[in-house]
């Protein structure tokens, strides 16, 4: 099957809806949800009715599942929103995308309809370090069997999670450990982030028994989609910047004329546009080369450091545009390059952009 940049009616349709979504519930909220540190359960659950954060199949009780190419356009969108509370909805459910995946027979009877609860499931998929971070052939978190021991930064819902998935090496590969509740761990302390703050997130601990996943390409490719997820977001992230910018450009008049008239503006608008363009591209073929089970550790890293990369760009060229007004919270540009610089600590650029690719070449 070739490579089709054309989205489906479907596709179109839920673009659209998740939007206008955004614009009118996410952007309102997150000004609010950063201030307290967490995503309001009421955003919470009404992102979750949309059925995008944690797709689950008709036959456990979910309203069905879609390919990975559908839940990035989906996440763009609700970043577009806000970075902040999509990198919480999501990372919450993407647990549900894991298990559906990569599970065997009794993890989807026995897990996956907790996703289908009308109230959404605090779970989380660990798998940065602070030595590997994104770097999944880095990992030190080791698992043998049912065991894993090493501990992880950047998770999500570590304080309350009822359901977690800890990702780390087996002497053939990666492996993946299933905890349910919040036994079995210990979270280390809360993170004090730049941004990205209606997202709480831990330092947790590991040292104990829970159950492994089937290894295998299935599992793989189901890691690889949780690591694209932040991709996605960054180019929800870098879109928001642009479009506020450019507008700002078009309203904002100086010596007689819209400053964006004026080259040195212009060029940075072109600019932070070809720069997410580029990013969605290589964040679709990923998804694309995911959903064909085709995706390797570069793929994803290219797809992420790009994205992040632009994300980085269009928040501070965002902010440059504005001038003085970009560093004050009148305008929502200064939340959105520091959400884009805290996207690319937890899966750094120059990994993605230089380490894999160098690998996937001389390997």
């Amino acid at each position: 099957m070739p490579f089709d940049l054309q989205l489906t009616e479907e596709q179109e349709a839920l673009k659209a809806t998740l939007h206008e979504f955004s614009e009118d519930v996410l952007r309102p909220a997150a000004r609010p949800c950063e201030e307290a540190k967490e995503t309001s359960p009421d955003i919470h659950r009404q992102v979750h009715e949309l059925g995008v954060t944690a797709p689950v199949p008709e036959e456990f009780g979910g309203g069905g599942t879609f390919d990975c190419v559908t839940y990035c356009v989906a996440a763009e969108e609700l970043a577009f929103g806000d970075p902040g509370i999509a990198y919480q909805v999501l990372g919450s459910g993407i647990a549900a995308i894991v298990l559906g995946l990569a599970g065997d027979d009794d993890h989807k009877a026995r897990l996956l309809p907790r996703f289908a609860e009308p109230e959404p499931v605090p779970s989380f998929v660990a798998y940065g370090e602070k030595v590997a971070l994104g770097d999944l052939e880095s990992l030190e978190t080791a698992i043998d069997a049912d065991k894993v021991r090493g501990e992880k930064y950047g998770v999500l819902n570590a304080s309350d999670a009822s359901l977690g998935i800890v990702v780390g090496r087996t002497p053939d590969g990666l492996g993946a450990i299933v905890f349910e509740g919040n036994d079995g761990y210990d979270v280390a302390k809360p993170e004090n982030k730049m941004g990205l703050e209606a997202a709480p997130t831990y330092a947790v601990r590991f040292d104990d028994a829970g159950e492994a996943l089937p290894a295998g390409p299935q599992l793989e490719q189901a890691i690889l989609w949780t690591k694209l997820m932040t991709g996605a977001i960054a180019v929800g992230c870098a879109r928001a910047s642009f479009e506020h910018a450019a507008k700002y450009a078009t309203e904002r008049e100086a010596f007689g004329k819209p400053i964006g008239a004026f080259q040195a503006i212009s060029h940075r608008i072109a600019d932070m546009a070809i720069e997410i363009d580029a990013a969605r591209l290589s964040v679709w073929r990923a998804a694309w080369k995911i959903d064909r089970g085709e995706a390797t550790h570069a793929d994803v890293a290219q797809a992420n450091g790009q994205a992040l990369q632009a994300a980085s760009y269009c928040g501070d060229e965002g902010v440059q545009v504005l001038g003085g007004h970009g560093y004050i919270r009148d305008h929502p540009v200064e939340k959105w390059f520091r959400d884009a610089v805290t996207l690319s600590v937890f899966d750094p650029p120059e990994l993605g952009g230089d380490t894999f690719v160098a690998r996937s070449v001389f390997a």
